[in-house]
């Protein structure tokens, strides 16, 4: 079974991790709401996907107890990324429906003090502006999934059981920890 399908799907998922609240030049949003924002990020995580980052597990709250909405939340609070696949490995397991995907790759962070919503610890906040991120060094990353066959034909639905993301490498001189 050729790994071509899946490929369209996992750059797609990528590709919604780096997602920007504005675009351009525009100091305006793109999206009606910090809530339609947040909600683009892997949204194709099943609601009760289990989740590990970093070897550990993201444990939904009550009362919605949903894993993706509350790795969402997670996501929101990190700096702007970039992200850029290296490599990956696909595997339909025969008789399941599942695909099972590990890809590798590499990662960068804004390392300018802003969040993805433009946040700053300063204390005088200037007038919004579209501001320029200051991309730090290259992290190594490793994402291994579980994935409903169904994927592979549209790369929009839930579709993902297991999320365990992984940073392999961190190099020393970034200033951000995750």
């Amino acid at each position: 079974m050729s790994a071509q399908p899946i490929e369209p799907f996992l750059k797609k998922v990528l590709a919604s991790l780096d997602l920007q609240l504005q675009t351009g030049s525009s100091a305006q949003p793109q999206y009606p709401s910090v809530e339609a924002y947040a909600t683009q990020f892997a949204k194709q995580l099943k609601p009760a996907s289990a989740i590990v980052i970093n070897g550990n597990p993201l444990i939904p709250l009550p009362p919605t107890q949903d894993a993706r909405l509350e790795f969402q939340k997670q996501w929101l609070l990190l700096p702007a990324s970039n992200h850029q696949m290296t490599s990956f490995d696909t595997h339909l397991v025969p008789g399941t429906g599942l695909y099972t995907i590990i890809a590798h790759g590499k990662v960068r962070f804004d390392e300018s003090g802003r969040l993805r919503l433009g946040e700053t610890a300063d204390l005088v906040q200037l007038p919004a502006q579209k501001a320029r991120a200051l991309w730090g060094p290259w992290f190594g990353f490793n994402l291994s999934l579980i994935v409903d066959q169904a994927a592979a034909t549209n790369d929009e639905i839930e579709s993902i059981n297991t999320w365990n993301y992984r940073v392999t490498y961190k190099p020393h001189d970034s200033v951000v920890a995750l």
